[in-house]
C-alpha cells in the first residue's frame, strides 16, 4: 500500500505549494490601502463609514476580504451609528487577483445590528442619514463642472470592482423603538441568502427568515420569505417572479403572494409600481391572541377567514388598488381603493358586499347582574376627545351591502358615504331600508379647532316603530307599535364626551296615523275624570292595557339628558288629546300633563258617557308620571291639581247662574260644603 502513502505525501506537497503561492500572492496586495478610499466614497454619499480593525484575508471556505468592526452612521453625527456588524466578508474572484485586481462577488455580514429610533417629536434617526445623503447630492449638483482627468495609477495600484453575485446575512438583529408611540420591536435571528444580484443579469433566488418580538406581541412571530428577484440594469428596477411571504405564531398563520415589478425610466423619474397581490390569514382569530387583543364575539365562527386580492399600480405618490376584493368569513366585498402619499396623506375606498351579520362580531350581551342594594358611585370622569389624532389625513369612503344585521336590527341595502378632510368629517349619506320603511341621515363633525362641533339631520319614514323600540329601547312594560315617521335635527359641541352630551340640542318630530301605546289606557283615565267631576259611579269593565292613538303629532326638544315634549296632538276614539311633558334619561323617569277632550257623548262605543254638556269639548287634565321600570296601567291618573281649578270654575258658574251678585259668598259656602273634594294628591 505504498502508493497510498506516496499519494498523500504528494497531495500534501501540492497543498503546501498552493498555500505558499496564495500567501505570496495575497502578501503582495496591500488591501488596507482601500480603507481611506472606502471611507471617502461613503462620505461623498453622506454616510460616515468606520472600520475599527484592519482589512484582512479569509482563505476558507472561500477566498474573501474580511472587515472587522464596521459601523455606518449619518455623516453629521458619526458617533450615532445606525448599522453595526461584527464582521463583513467580501468574496473576491480568484482569476482577477492574478492580475492584481480585486472583484467583489459575494458579501457576507455576520452579526449585523440595525438600530432604528423615533424620538418624541416623531422623527426617525434614519431621516438624518437620508437628509445627509440628499444634502450631499444637492451640494454636488451646485458645484461648477470640472474637467475630469484620469489620474495616473501608482505602480502596483489595484482596481476595486464590485460585481455582487451573492449576499448572505447571518444572525442579524434589527431594533425599532418609537418614543412617541411608546412601542418597541426587535427582529432577531435574521438570515438572508440572495443569489445573482448583478444588475441586468438573470433572476436570482432570495430566502430570508427572522423572528419578531415586540411590545404589542404576546408571543414571537416567525417570518419566512422566498422570492425570485431580478435587478434591472442601472439599478432602475426590481422584478419579483414572485415573492412568497409567510408569518406564523403558534396556531396563527398568514401568507402573502406578490408578483410584478417596481421600475423607473431614468434616475430623475418617479418609480412605477405594478403588482398583483394575494394575501390570506386563515384562521384569523389566533392573531388576536398574538397581538393581545381581548375580543370575545357572539359567534365563535366569526373572524376565521380573511383574504385580499388586488392589482397594485401607481407611483410612490399615488397607489391604485383596482380591482380590490376582500373576504371576511363568508362575506365578500369588491371595489377599488387608492392610497395617496401627499402633504396630507389620504385613502379612497369603495366597497360593495353581500350580507353581513355584524352582531356575530360584537361582544356577547352581559348576563343580568343580581339585584344589589343601590350604592352611590362616583361620577365617571370625562374622556377628552382625541382631536389631534383626528386630523392630518383625508379619506373618501363608500360602503354598500345587500343586508346588514346590527344590534338585532335588519337593514336592507345599507349605504355609507363618508368624506374626511383634515379633521372635518362629513357624513354625506347613511341610509337603509328598515322594517317596511326608510332611514336616512347626514351631518358633519368638525375636529379642526380646540373644541369639536357636530350636527346631524335625518329621519325614519313609514317604519314599524315596535321593532325599532324593541332593539334600541327594550322594555318589558312600555310597548309602542305602529308605523311612524320621525324627523330629527341635532347639534352639539365640546372637548370631552360629557361636553357633547351636556351641550346636545335636538329637535324631533314624530307623526303616525295609527300608534298603539301600552300598558297605558287613556280612555280609562278620561272616564275616571268624568266620574270625578260629575260625581257619578265609574264604569265597571275590563279596560285593555293599551291605547290606540290616531293622527299623532309630537314635537320634542332635547337638551342634554332632558327630553322635553313640547306638544302632543292625537285622537283616542272620540277623545282629542293634547299635552306636553318631559323625560329624564339620567333618572329614567317621565312626567306628562295631558288634556283629554270628549268630542261626542261617549268616549267610545264601549266606553263611558258625559251627561253635562259643559264637560264636552273641554280638556280634562290627566297626568302620566312614573319611572321606566315601574310604568304600568296605573301610571296615568286624573291630575287633581288642575282638576281643582276646573271644579272651581264649575262651581262659580253655577253660583253666578243661581245667585247673581252674591256669587262670591256662595262660592265660599259651596267650597266648605264640598270640603275634601279638592284634596290634592
Amino acid at each position: 500500500m505504498a502508493w497510498i502513502k506516496n499519494t498523500l505525501i504528494f497531495l500534501l506537497i501540492v497543498l503546501l505549494l498552493l498555500a505558499g503561492a496564495a500567501a505570496w500572492l495575497l502578501g503582495g496586495i496591500d488591501i488596507n490601502r482601500y480603507k481611506p478610499q472606502l471611507e471617502q466614497m461613503a462620505a461623498k454619499q453622506g454616510v460616515a463609514l468606520k472600520l475599527d480593525g484592519d482589512i484582512g484575508w479569509q482563505l476558507w471556505p472561500s477566498l474573501a476580504l474580511e472587515l472587522q468592526g464596521v459601523q455606518l452612521a449619518p455623516l453629521p453625527v458619526p458617533d450615532q451609528p445606525l448599522v453595526k456588524a461584527d464582521r463583513i466578508a467580501v468574496g473576491v474572484a480568484v482569476m482577477p487577483l492574478l492580475k492584481k485586481r480585486i472583484e467583489a462577488q459575494e458579501i457576507v455580514l455576520l452579526g449585523p445590528q440595525i438600530d432604528l429610533k423615533v424620538d418624541e417629536s416623531g422623527k426617525g434617526n434614519w431621516e438624518l442619514l437620508t437628509e445627509a445623503m440628499e444634502a450631499k447630492r444637492e451640494a454636488q449638483a451646485e458645484e461648477p463642472p470640472q474637467l475630469e482627468v484620469e489620474p495616473e495609477k501608482e505602480p502596483g495600484a489595484q482596481d476595486l470592482k464590485l460585481a455582487l453575485e451573492k449576499l448572505r446575512i447571518e444572525d442579524g438583529v434589527i431594533r425599532y423603538a418609537d418614543a412617541k408611540a411608546k412601542t418597541e420591536y426587535t427582529v432577531e435571528k435574521l438570515s438572508v441568502s440572495a443569489d445573482n444580484l448583478v444588475p441586468g443579469g438573470d433572476a436570482g433566488q432570495i430566502k430570508a427568515t427572522a423572528e419578531v418580538t415586540g411590545s404589542a406581541l404576546k408571543q414571537p412571530v416567525t417570518l419566512d420569505i422566498d422570492s425570485t428577484l431580478a435587478v434591472d440594469e442601472g439599478l432602475n428596477g426590481l422584478r419579483l417572479q414572485p415573492l412568497e411571504f409567510r408569518a406564523e405564531s403558534g396556531a396563527a398563520a398568514a401568507k402573502l403572494y406578490l408578483r410584478g415589478h417596481v421600475r423607473r425610466s431614468a434616475d430623475d423619474q418617479p418609480w412605477q409600481l405594478q403588482f398583483t397581490m394575494n394575501a390570506e390569514a386563515n384562521p384569523l382569530r389566533p392573531w388576536l391572541e398574538v397581538t393581545g387583543t381581548e375580543l370575545v364575539t357572539q359567534s365563535g365562527s366569526a373572524l376565521q377567514k380573511f383574504s385580499m386580492e388586488t392589482s397594485i399600480e401607481g407611483t410612490e405618490k399615488e397607489i391604485n388598488l383596482t380591482p380590490l376584493q376582500l373576504q371576511l368569513d363568508e362575506t365578500v366585498f369588491s371595489g377599488s381603493g387608492q392610497l395617496r402619499n401627499a402633504e396630507i396623506p389620504g385613502i379612497d375606498l369603495t366597497l360593495r358586499g353581500g350580507a353581513l351579520v355584524l352582531d356575530d362580531y360584537l361582544p356577547p350581551p352581559s348576563p343580568q347582574a343580581e339585584e344589589q342594594p343601590a350604592q352611590e358611585t362616583a361620577p365617571a370622569e370625562p374622556v377628552e376627545l382625541p382631536l389631534a389624532a383626528m386630523r392630518g389625513f383625508s379619506a373618501n369612503i363608500e360602503l354598500a351591502l345587500e343586508r346588514l344585521n346590527a344590534l338585532e336590527l335588519q337593514l336592507d341595502a345599507p349605504l355609507l358615504r363618508l368624506n374626511i378632510d383634515n379633521g372635518l368629517y362629513q357624513l354625506q349619506e347613511l341610509s337603509a331600508d328598515i322594517y317596511d320603511g326608510e332611514f336616512s341621515t347626514n351631518g358633519q363633525f368638525n375636529a379642526r379647532g380646540q373644541t369639536a362641533t357636530g350636527e346631524v339631520t335625518g329621519g325614519l319614514v313609514g317604519v314599524e316603530i315596535s321593532k325599532v323600540q324593541q332593539v334600541l329601547f327594550p322594555s318589558d312594560r312600555v310597548q309602542v307599535s305602529g308605523k311612524s315617521t320621525i324627523n330629527w335635527a341635532a347639534r352639539t359641541r365640546g372637548k370631552t364626551d360629557q361636553d357633547l352630551q351636556k351641550n346636545l340640542r335636538a329637535a324631533v318630530q314624530v307623526s303616525s296615523q295609527q300608534l298603539a301605546l301600552a300598558p297605558f289606557n287613556l280612555e280609562k283615565g278620561m272616564c275616571q275624570l268624568v266620574s270625578f267631576v260629575e260625581k257619578t259611579p265609574m264604569t265597571q269593565q275590563d279596560w285593555p292595557a293599551q291605547t290606540r292613538l290616531q293622527d299623532l303629532r309630537v314635537n320634542i326638544q332635547v337638551e342634554g339628558d332632558q327630553v322635553k315634549v313640547q306638544e302632543i296632538l292625537a285622537g283616542v276614539e272620540n277623545i282629542a288629546l293634547t299635552g306636553d311633558g318631559k323625560v329624564d334619561l339620567e333618572k329614567a323617569d317621565f312626567d306628562f300633563a295631558l288634556g283629554l277632550s270628549l268630542t261626542g257623548e261617549r268616549t267610545s262605543d264601549s266606553g263611558c258617557s258625559v251627561q253635562n254638556d259643559r264637560w264636552r269639548n273641554r280638556p280634562l287634565p290627566l297626568r302620566c308620571k312614573d319611572t321606566f321600570a315601574d310604568a304600568g296601567i296605573g301610571s296615568c291618573k286624573p291630575d287633581s291639581r288642575r282638576t281643582d281649578d276646573l271644579l272651581r270654575e264649575e262651581l262659580k258658574h253655577k253660583a253666578e247662574k243661581k245667585y247673581g251678585e252674591k256669587v262670591e259668598k256662595k262660592v265660599d259656602e259651596l267650597k266648605e260644603k264640598f270640603k275634601g273634594l279638592f284634596k290634592r294628591d
